[in-house]
């Protein structure tokens, strides 16, 4: 017999009943998800909408729930002490009825327009968790029938709360349960089952198919009897509601189980159903109550598994609308339930962890060196004296025991003359394979999971669908909330007596706070400059102003460049905040020959002391045409014009007023490479920070850290590299670079930003294979770099140990001295996620790598796999990989760009495969957005995504998982010829504003340029939108952000983020090396 018709919710009751079948943590889960929504209802009461999902999702997955526990209890006849565990509890069950019914109350105003919610998630989850309390085998000792009349009172004073809250007609489920409750306030065991139900009723633990007797067609259809009476009707339909849930469930389990064996399920469910709706026929109902509608509810359960049930309209019926939000409500649990995200299976840590000894063990048997991982593990015994163990991925690499493919699938295998065994090297003529060791991965690797991730997920700020509202656009309070802060404002706020609290506090802007201060003579620091939290008290001598920059050796870094006199501060400008940052700033006292690279090093770089604090007058605005004196001489901000490469026919010119564009005089980064031979050495490379506001521009000979969160970039840190620097990147605490030739080692060395008592780590290593790319973990735990033969490297951040090296083709083959390089790796904005990329070289096919937190071992994403022509012309490979988690119970997302003739940039889900590539409309005036990309990046809410191309044309990519997507130009940058590494872009959280900031560098000018397009993403759940004339909504906060790394288990946890406020940046006259 076929299993049952499958639909769309049939699939998700699988799943859903699958994961939540005889789990022991139930009461954890609920708990999980009432306070998942407490939470998330704070900052909801603003948007409707929002607010009436958020409701619905819970109404919707509690009332899954409910729905397998009332499968889950055992019958009369049964053990009751072995099914408890499997059972939520009786008290929590009331208190989510409780729960629930306050929220609907309270939340009149936001939910009065969602009927759907009033007549059918609201009322269907009443119906079953009241199932569930009616039927517990367990009620706590201290209900006794009157304790449990109260509360059920309790209950039904809510739901007339409910009625009252919401006046008008309501829905036939509602009012069905208003006499459920009336009857249980009464006689809480009135509404029992039939006495057969009672005793042979099948749950979960066991099959629930065949069916059994007591819901065979001829039992179903006496539970009504033909004369039936009034009295009695609400008990007959609570028992055919119980008979039509436990027809579904038993087809749900006969496919979840997987069940070949012909139990004529179908056709008995159908004869069933024909049982119930001919015994709703002879059901007498209260003259207020519908039977058509009773029927239809009933038509609607069994449509689940049987389609040929007759459908019948229900007056005010929104059935697709109803089915949509059901199925991604339990999408959604099912992800976090199938993720270990929402509960506690991974608590009792020690059976975990062995479980994961057991699988490991069974691992290291098939292959002793570690490196071999067979997609499923074999261990044979061989008839040597010491009956030796082999594993299969051994025997592949050994030239002892001759093994052929053709004898895997027998248990016993003859060898060939001359084998010998592996470990003692006897003369062996067969060996048999140990199918329990098989047998244990497979049934243990599934309950197999990464502790360490998951407590790092449960830690993520980026787990709640709603965001903080920013302080200056007032917070909306709920109306929950109003009783509490009521009566304080009544008297602080209003004065008069007011029935409503006020809609939002209006709270000044802190930067006008600030403005109104005390300001310290004769310039305060840089709130945006990192560290600078601490006021220094005396002012810096110990650098002359002969001293210059010099590297490690001594030798001097930058040549001596020539003197000129600082601008002079007036005495009108006095007041004015003016940070040590400010490159040609020069404080009184100062020697007004000297340098402007000696003033440099002795006010921009170190923590300089400010005199002693005191009182000054506030800051009037500056002269309209009157420069600021304190400008710096290396950075100049220039608006946007038209000259920029492209058409910006598109945008506005209040558009481009908004974007600042600075200049950077990269000068001294330019002569510190004349030691650099041949004419790549000068060549300026830009790389952009992931997790703070830095930005590399360097060479082979040197590095620039520039700070860009300020007002204007600020010069941090410069460094020189004492060789042919080929790959630098850098986060908020390091800075990682590698150098070297091909003819030469190379040398990656890591260096900590904050703290330069640090030494400098150094790995060294040869040349071959070849370094390509490089990134930093946000979370500053490793540098991983990528090189020749799909090789990875993890080179630990906080000491020097030898690196883990992964080769990605490994399980492929051994020698991969043909296998493509790793042209780009990056992290997920939340850390948990590393993307690899490879392109093969034979067929122009792209491959994506991806390791989870910790980062131990790769899974190549094959539905991601891209194939891009080769031998085009201008064919610059793969320009961008990278990774988006899942938000708001969305796919993850895989982007791919390439810089080629046609590989379209395009959006791929890992899990289903969908993809959808990215173009931009012709019609509404964006530009061709091409195949030739420059780079790509998501935001920190994984909400949207920026692409650069050719033409240096910004495009920002909204509702990513919609289809045709919102593809919009919003800015413009420097035309490129070709895949440039003097070239970055990313999404960035500067101090007063979140932007999308892009830098770029001119060797031949030796000029930088960043230019910063304010975008927001953090004010509102909604899909976040540039901040330009042509788009005034605004957005929502990053998801942000990962907080811990890969420790083991008996080592302390890591600290979920970088602690202590960072020192300001030095520049670098060599660096302390370890020890070794």
């Amino acid at each position: 017999m076929a299993g049952p018709a499958s639909s769309s919710m049939f699939t998700r009751l699988a799943n859903a009943y699958r994961l939540l079948s005889l789990r022991s943590d139930i009461d954890n889960i609920i708990l999980e998800l009432l306070g998942q929504f407490s939470l998330e209802k704070i900052y909801s009461e603003g948007d409707k909408d929002t607010y009436q999902n958020l409701v619905i999702t819970l109404l919707a997955q509690l009332n899954t729930i409910f729905n397998v526990q009332r499968l889950s209890l055992p019958s009369e006849n049964q053990q009751v002490g072995w099914y408890l565990g499997f059972l939520a509890s009786w008290e929590v069950t009331l208190r989510s009825v409780e729960f629930v019914l306050q929220v609907v109350v309270e939340g009149r105003e936001s939910l009065w327009e969602a009927r759907l919610l009033r007549d059918k998630y609201l009322p269907e989850l009443l119906l079953n968790a009241l199932r569930v309390l009616i039927l517990h085998p367990k009620i706590p000792s201290n209900q006794r029938a009157k304790d449990r009349r109260d509360r059920f009172a309790r209950v039904h004073r809510s739901l007339e709360r409910v009625f009252d809250s919401y006046p008008g007609p309501e829905s036939f489920l509602l009012l069905i349960c208003k006499e459920v409750t009336d009857s249980l306030r009464t006689e809480p065991n009135g509404l029992a089952l039939p006495p057969r139900m009672r005793s042979e009723l099948p749950n979960l633990a066991s099959e629930l198919y065949p069916l059994p007797e007591c819901l065979s067609s001829q039992y179903v259809a006496n539970i009504v009897p033909q004369d039936g009476f009034p009295g009695n009707w609400l008990a007959q339909f609570m028992a055919l509601r119980d008979v039509s849930h436990f027809v579904v469930g038993a087809s749900v389990q006969y496919a979840v189980n997987r069940e070949t064996r012909d139990m004529r399920l179908q056709s008995s469910s159908a004869r069933t159903r024909n049982a119930v709706l001919h015994a709703l026929e002879n059901i007498r109902l209260p003259p207020h109550l519908s039977k058509v509608d009773i029927v239809s509810e009933f038509s609607d359960t069994f449509r689940i598994i049987l389609p040929d049930t007759l459908s019948l309209t229900r007056r005010g019926s929104s059935e697709g609308l109803a089915d949509e939000n059901d199925i991604d409500a339990i999408d959604a649990l099912c992800s976090r339930l199938s993720d270990r995200q929402i509960i506690n299976r991974v608590s009792d840590r020690e059976m975990i962890h062995s479980v994961s000894e057991v699988t490991k063990t069974i691992e290291l048997l098939d292959d002793p060196s570690g490196k071999l991982r067979a997609i499923r593990p074999k261990v044979f015994t061989v008839n040597c004296e010491a009956c030796h163990i082999v594993g299969e991925s051994q025997l592949k690499d050994s030239d002892r025991i001759m093994y052929t493919p053709g004898s895997r699938d027998t248990a016993e295998v003859l060898l060939p003359p001359e084998s010998r065994c592996l470990v003692c090297g006897e003369d062996i003529t067969m060996m048999r394979e140990l199918t329990f060791a098989k047998d244990a991965w497979e049934l243990l690797k599934p309950l197999e999971s990464n502790a360490d991730t998951i407590n790092v997920e449960r830690h993520l700020p980026t787990q709640f669908q709603m965001a903080s509202p920013k302080v200056e656009t007032g917070m909306p309070f709920h109306p929950g909330y109003g009783s509490i802060l009521r009566k304080g404002r009544q008297r602080s706020c209003e004065g008069e007596g007011s029935s409503h609290p006020p809609s939002h506090i209006n709270i000044p802007d802190s930067r006008f706070a600030e403005r109104s201060r005390a300001m310290p003579a004769p310039y305060l620091i840089s709130p945006s400059s990192p560290g600078l939290g601490r006021r220094m008290e005396t002012q810096r001598t110990d650098l002359t102003p002969s001293e210059e920059l010099t590297s490690s050796d001594g030798a001097n870094y930058f040549d001596t460049p020539g003197t000129s006199d600082p601008p002079q501060k007036s005495q009108s400008n006095v007041g004015e905040a003016v940070s040590p940052f400010s490159l040609g700033f020069v404080p009184q006292g100062s020697n007004s020959s000297q340098s402007r690279l000696q003033s440099i090093s002795t006010v921009s770089f170190d923590p300089d002391p400010l005199p002693r604090s005191r009182t000054l007058p506030s800051v009037p605005p500056p002269e309209k045409g009157k420069s600021r004196s304190w400008r710096s001489k290396l950075t100049s901000s220039k608006k946007e014009s038209s000259k920029t490469s492209g058409d910006s026919s598109s945008l506005s010119s209040t558009t481009l007023e908004s974007q600042k564009l600075e200049e950077i005089s990269l000068k001294n980064l330019v002569s510190s490479s004349k030691i650099s031979r041949g004419k790549s050495g000068k060549n300026i490379n830009v790389a952009i920070s992931q997790n703070s506001s830095y930005v590399l521009f360097w060479t082979q000979a040197s590095i620039n850290i520039w700070d860009v969160g300020a007002s204007s970039p600020i010069l941090g840190r410069a460094v020189l590299t004492e060789s042919n620097c080929v790959l630098a990147a850098v986060t908020k605490v390091h800075l990682a670079y590698i150098i070297g030739t091909r003819d030469q080692k190379l040398t990656l060395r890591i260096v900590n930003l904050i703290q330069p008592s640090v030494p400098m780590i150094e790995y060294r290593m040869p040349s071959s294979p070849w370094c390509h790319s490089i990134c930093i973990d946000p979370k500053e735990n490793h540098v991983v770099v990528g090189f020749d033969n799909s090789t990875v490297r993890f080179f630990n951040t906080a000491k020097s140990e030898e690196p883990r090296e992964e080769r990605l083709h490994i399980r492929n083959h051994r020698d991969c001295r043909q296998c493509p390089p790793i042209d780009t790796l990056s992290f997920s904005s939340d850390g948990l996620v590393l993307i690899g990329s490879t392109r093969s070289p034979k067929n122009g096919m792209i491959q994506i790598y991806a390791w989870r937190f910790p980062f131990e071992e790769s899974q190549e994403l094959a539905t991601c796999r891209y194939q891009v022509p080769l031998h085009e012309s201008e064919d610059n490979g793969v320009s961008s990989a990278i990774f988006r988690s899942g938000v708001g119970g969305e796919e993850n997302l895989v982007c791919i760009s390439t810089w080629t003739q046609s590989g379209v940039p395009v959006l791929v889900q890992p899990q289903g495969g969908h993809r959808s590539e990215i173009r931009a409309d012709s019609s509404t005036h964006q530009g061709k957005l091409g195949s030739r990309i420059q780079c790509a990046a998501f935001s920190p809410t994984g909400r949207e995504l920026a692409i650069v191309n050719d033409k240096g044309h910004l495009y920002h990519i909204s509702n990513l998982n919609a289809s045709p997507m919102e593809v919009k130009r919003i800015a413009t940058s420097k035309e490129l010829t070709t895949r440039s590494d003097a070239f970055a872009m990313t999404f960035m959280k500067l101090p007063d504003e979140e932007a999308i900031v892009m830098a770029w560098a001119d060797s031949s000018k030796a000029v930088g340029y960043v230019k910063k397009v304010p975008i927001r993403y953090s004010d509102t759940p909604n899909t976040p939108v540039p901040m330009t004339p042509l788009t005034p909504g605004f957005l929502q906060s990053p998801r942000y952000e990962l907080p811990s790394e890969g420790r083991e288990i008996p080592k302390p946890p890591a600290e979920l983020d970088v602690k202590g406020f960072p020192a300001p940046l030095n520049i670098v006259k060599g660096y302390p090396r370890e020890k070794s």
